[in-house]
């Protein structure tokens, strides 16, 4: 399909591309109705199989009619579902503002006062769709949109599930964001709408916090968190909020929230109402034990259950009276040596004789303590030992230390005065010559530093060979700039030469991938010759041309339907370019241009 937009489709006249993905949305207009619309059409990948062509075109149907069949303030208007020849589109309500992973990305986390009100709007939405038969399956930030006058429109019904229609998905197969779906999604198991509300507590837990609640290094790591790990606590969050947040990222459905209603319920009710953070030991708020052997709490929210069952039978302290208060004729212990006598103190217990009768309490002498190990004037000598074992020692080393640079600098300067008996190469003859007398002069060095001068112009006369070999051998000349690199590390020509061939190699590709790739390299190559200029106007114009080579590359990826590495792409742009000027201007205008979309 060509990159440029057609002039119409159906009835509706093309404005422009605003999207490409798997699918490719236009701002279009109706000129029936007089208004304009989003235009989706569907793509159809290269290649592709007669039967995946057939699937694709169920699957696109599917969506317009999970979306079409629904009509509330929250969910995205679908008009009309069309074909023209072999091309399938569908005419969606145009929604301005943006989505609310960009809301999200450019403001790390929501206050909690905003992540409540979005998440309601989207359980509204969600509870219509789901009384009317349609689970999303693939709730997340990017198919949020937060419209301009504060409304929020749930979008993107492309893997919705129609309970009232035969699942195109067999079971085992997994659609869906990995991040974003529930325990049941996962494995592939059936799902009804408890599993949204997962996908929901997990958005919620990303408003509040900046961060997702499940987060691996791959899609395997996720998933696994998503099966077996619970959520970190937020502790910004007040404990009745918290409760919601937990109950609907419960890994059993069962447990979850019945129904997006309740949720909205739940919500509201937290906020009214916040309870503290029940303590950890249910005892401690002074209840008592009623004769059944419950305890009544005096605070009413807690249950009066006993989770650890009903009191041990016997009590050493006295028996519980019918009212449950602790209490009761004190019970005679035999001998006890940590008690102070009474005035009816016997003679302490011996074993074989008969103990004391109760009431009595024997007389307890304790032992002496033991004397000290150390006397104070030993302690008092060891430590000045110590001491003196602690100075020596750090004159010891210091004198090492000494003795070590001492014979470094005597070494170095017998390597200077060796080196300086070594014939020096001549600044004459083809470079290759040149390279080749400067390796032997180079290996006949002894001295670090001049191995360093011999490595800096080793270096120089690589790149300069280099750029005669861009036209005709660039694989050659790479090896050459990147060897030159590794020699030098301080030069900034070597990097800038590199983003000079890579920025060749592109006009000479077909290949949108392989432009796209080569573009980003030679933005890395200019950002690290930057990185190694002094401040000036060569700085400037390197890191203009490092953003530029970006912009390219986002321009190229976003064209491949690619539209979060694109936003990547620009934003390291945007750190790179030299501020106030036109590159950055540029980029700045094209980040605004991809939120918008």
């Amino acid at each position: 399909m060509s990159s440029s937009p057609p002039g119409t489709l159906g009835k509706y006249q093309i404005i422009r591309e605003i999207a490409r993905s798997n699918d490719i949305v236009y701002e279009a207009y109706d000129p029936l109705m007089h208004r304009r619309v989003a235009l989706k059409e569907l793509a159809m990948p290269t290649g592709a199989t007669v039967q995946q062509k057939e699937e694709r075109v169920r699957r696109f149907q599917r969506e317009g009619q999970a979306a079409g069949s629904l009509n509330h303030p929250n969910i995205m208007t679908v008009y009309e579902l069309g074909q023209e020849g072999d091309r399938f589109f569908m005419a969606l309500e145009y929604l301005d503002g943006h989505t609310l992973r960009n809301e999200i990305d450019s403001k790390g986390f929501l206050p909690v006062d905003q992540a409540v009100r979005l998440v309601k709007e989207v359980l509204k939405g969600l509870q219509f769709a789901h009384d009317k038969g349609v689970i999303h399956r693939d709730i997340k930030p990017d198919n949020v949109q937060l419209l301009s006058d504060g409304t929020v429109k749930i979008t993107d019904f492309g893997i919705a599930r129609l309970t009232f229609q035969p699942n195109l998905t067999v079971d085992g197969q997994v659609f869906g964001t990995p991040s974003y779906m529930s325990p049941e999604q996962v494995v592939g198991k059936d799902i009804d709408p408890r599993s949204d509300l997962f996908s929901v507590g997990v958005l919620l837990y990303e408003m509040l916090s900046g961060r997702k609640p499940f987060q691996g290094t791959s899609v395997m790591e996720t998933t696994a968190q998503i099966m077996n790990k619970a959520p970190e606590r937020l502790a910004q969050l007040d404990y009745s909020l918290w409760r919601v947040v937990e109950q609907a990222l419960d890994k059993v459905p069962g447990s979850r929230f019945p129904s997006a209603s309740r949720m909205i319920d739940a919500l509201d009710q937290a906020v009214a109402a916040p309870a503290p953070e029940p303590p950890a030991n249910p005892f401690a708020l002074g209840g008592t034990y009623p004769p059944n052997g419950q305890p009544s709490y005096p605070n009413a929210s807690y249950p009066a259950i006993n989770p650890y069952g009903p009191p041990p039978a016997f009590n050493p302290y006295g028996s519980p009276p019918p009212g449950g208060q602790m209490g009761g004729p004190p019970v005679q212990f035999p001998y006890n040596p940590y008690l102070n006598p009474g005035a009816g103190a016997v003679a302490p217990h011996t074993p074989g004789s008969a103990p004391p009768m109760p009431g009595q309490l024997p007389v307890y002498y304790p032992p002496p303590p033991r004397p000290p190990l150390l006397k104070p004037e030993h302690r008092l000598v060891l430590g000045k030992i110590g001491l003196a074992v602690m100075i020596l020692g750090t004159i010891f080393f210091l004198v090492i230390v000494a003795a070590q640079a001492l014979t470094d600098a005597v070494n170095n300067q017998n390597a200077s005065s060796r080196d300086r008996m070594v014939p020096r190469p001549s600044a004459s003859g083809s470079v290759q010559d040149r390279l080749n007398q400067e390796s032997q002069y180079r290996d006949r060095l002894t001295s670090n530093d001049a191995k360093v001068l011999a490595d800096a112009r080793l270096a120089a006369l690589l790149i300069q060979q280099a750029r005669d070999l861009f036209q005709t051998q660039p694989p050659e000349a790479e090896s050459k700039l990147k060897q030159a690199m590794t020699l030098d590390p301080g030069n900034p020509n070597a990097p800038y030469a590199l983003g000079d061939l890579y920025v060749q190699e592109v006009r000479r590709s077909d290949d949108s991938r392989a432009r796209a790739e080569l573009w980003q390299e030679a933005g890395h190559a200019y950002g690290a010759s930057s990185g190694l200029m002094a401040e000036g106007r060569e700085r400037d114009r390197a890191r203009a041309m490092g953003a530029e080579a970006l912009m390219n590359a986002a321009r190229q990826t976003q064209v491949l339907g690619d539209e979060p590495s694109a936003r990547a792409l620009l934003y390291e742009a945007r750190s790179v370019a030299p501020p106030n000027t036109e590159i950055a201007l540029a980029i700045q205008g094209l980040i605004a241009e991809l939120s918008a979309n």
